[in-house]
């Protein structure tokens, strides 16, 4: 909370980036308007009404961000409960003390930490009572109140979990109600979230092959579901050798490698993604790590925290040519392969642990 007082307390700093759309869409809703069908915003329909609590209290954009720094103290705290770790203290000071998220958060108030954190709670929530219809009641909550791409893990946990009858049950007892009140009060708008697809974003491997072949229509529905695919498919490839088995390494696992392969291949994906799975990458696969690794990922770091403010600077664009290029676009573009290949790497081993070829010491138990 200090940076958060010294930043916008003592220094005054104006709030930018999408903490203003949240901010926006959080008054819509604290007046009463329905998602989708009064206002459109890309995330789940309870985002909103959750960011509407502070604006009641206090009526700034400032108190977005201030309920960011919650959600992640909250998502700390439910990681560093999941397991015993000799280095939990120095793997959080570390986390914390990292350009992205620190970036994200405190200047960017993302809210993608918060995708992490309804699957530590599921995880931790699980590991208290043995029952795995509790992970599908807190997933299909986090549904509700983060974003859709939080389908996308639980799928491939619905696919390998020996527990998937009660997953499905839990998931079902609040989806279905959820659906049918959404579907009452807007729609066929139920599905306005699905417009962030045409929406271009970078670095990933579309953006970067997009001068080479001419340019890319962002607004395409192949890259959108063929993104989806390949996403499934890579993590599907990695899960299915999955050793030892654990609901909860499977969890974990689910997470972090559709998030990666999706900063790699999905058009839609940028540096935030990083931020989304940072934490548990630290704290669960720091004792796996060498110099090489820790390197590396701080080098990812730096890249993800610099590259977005340039990209956008820059015009926020595919390029459809390496013509008339200045010093910053190959700069930037430069950015873009390095980050990309980092991703990359780390997407291997990531598989190496998954696979218990290195050896995961927290989930290995």
């Amino acid at each position: 909370m200090l940076p958060f007082c010294i930043v916008y307390i003592i220094l005054n700093f104006a709030v930018k980036s999408d903490v203003i759309f949240f901010y926006d869409t959080a008054k819509l809703a604290l007046d009463g308007l329905i998602v989708y069908r009064d206002f459109w915003q890309p995330y789940s329909p309870l985002f909103p009404y959750l960011n509407a609590i502070t604006l009641a209290i206090i009526d700034s954009p400032k108190s977005i961000i201030f309920l960011m720094m919650i959600y992640e103290l909250i998502a700390i705290y439910l990681t560093k409960a999941l397991f015993s770790n000799k280095y939990s203290v120095f793997y959080i000071v570390l986390y914390l003390a990292l350009p992205a998220p620190f970036i994200f958060l405190l200047f960017g108030g993302q809210e993608d930490i918060f995708l992490w954190l309804f699957i530590a709670l599921a995880i931790w929530y699980y590991k208290k009572t043995a029952n795995a219809l509790h992970i599908g009641l807190i997933l299909a909550v986090g549904i509700l109140c983060t974003k859709i791409l939080l389908i996308i893990p639980i799928a491939l946990v619905l696919i390998f979990s020996k527990y998937r009858s009660k997953i499905i049950v839990g998931l079902v007892l609040v989806g279905i109600p959820s659906l049918g009140v959404m579907l009452y009060l807007v729609g066929e708008k139920i599905l306005a979230p699905l417009q962030l697809g045409d929406l271009p974003f970078a670095p990933n491997l579309v953006s970067i092959l997009s001068p080479f072949i001419g340019g890319v229509q962002p607004q395409s529905k192949v890259l959108n579901w063929g993104g989806l695919l390949i996403i499934l498919a890579g993590a599907f490839y990695y899960l299915k050798n999955l050793k030892p088995y654990s609901e909860t390494k499977l969890l974990v696992f689910a997470f972090i490698l559709t998030n990666m392969i999706t900063i790699i291949v999905h058009k839609n994906s940028l540096p935030n993604y990083l931020y989304t799975i940072l934490l548990p990458v630290i704290y669960f696969f720091g004792e796996s790590f060498k110099t090489r690794q820790w390197t590396l990922l701080i080098l990812l770091n730096i890249i993800g925290a610099v590259h977005p403010s340039l990209w956008y600077y820059l015009g926020g664009k595919y390029y459809d040519s390496f013509n008339g290029w200045n010093f910053l676009n190959v700069v930037e573009y430069l950015l873009q392969l390095v980050y990309l290949g980092l991703c990359i790497y780390f997407v291997y081993f990531l598989s190496q642990l998954s696979s218990g070829k290195i050896k995961t010491s927290a989930l290995d138990e």
